[in-house]
């Protein structure tokens, strides 16, 4: 019977000062835990140099990507709002900071268009005489086993993701 009652007094004895401190304790490391990560993960994007440009350009030679449907098919306002599925670069280019390149839409016939590098900006593409306001970053993991292509949308910084076939 003494013992229940020492249970009873012992919870009661939080006082309501060091429940609003806990409370505080738990959202503070909520918050860490949920958004910590943020500022590793992030890297804002910065265009490759010239020597970096001509190794993704043979890297993309005759490859194929193919779009990450995780989140959906997302469409880039750049791009007229069309879906852009497939990818594919031509195995020959015309200089070592350009290269050919078939773009294959959703529900329309394919495009042909031309990777290109500026040296300010990195990599862009074209389709026909415009150069579409879309920067292309390639990226290697870390053990080298997958291959990123990534098209963000200068105006609206939506990101679009490829995967190598």
């Amino acid at each position: 019977m003494e013992d229940t009652n020492k249970d009873e007094k012992n919870k009661q004895e939080i006082s309501k000062p060091k429940i609003v401190l806990l409370s505080g304790f738990a959202l503070t490391i909520l918050f860490l835990f949920a958004f910590g990560c943020y500022g590793c993960s992030y890297q804002p994007i910065s265009p490759p140099n010239t020597e970096q440009a001509i190794d993704v350009v043979t890297r993309l030679r005759n490859s194929s990507w193919v779009l990450d449907e995780t989140d959906g098919t997302p469409a880039l306002e750049e791009l007229y709002d069309l879906a852009l599925i497939t990818i594919a670069f031509s195995a020959q280019s015309q200089d070592d900071q350009c290269l050919a390149m078939e773009l294959g839409f959703a529900r329309m016939p394919a495009m042909y268009g031309q990777l290109v590098y500026e040296e300010e900006s990195g990599f862009t593409f074209s389709l026909g005489q415009d150069i579409m306001p879309i920067t292309v970053v390639y990226s290697l993991s870390r053990d080298g086993k997958s291959e990123t292509l990534t098209l963000v949308g200068q105006e609206s910084n939506k990101h679009c993701y490829y995967l190598k076939l």
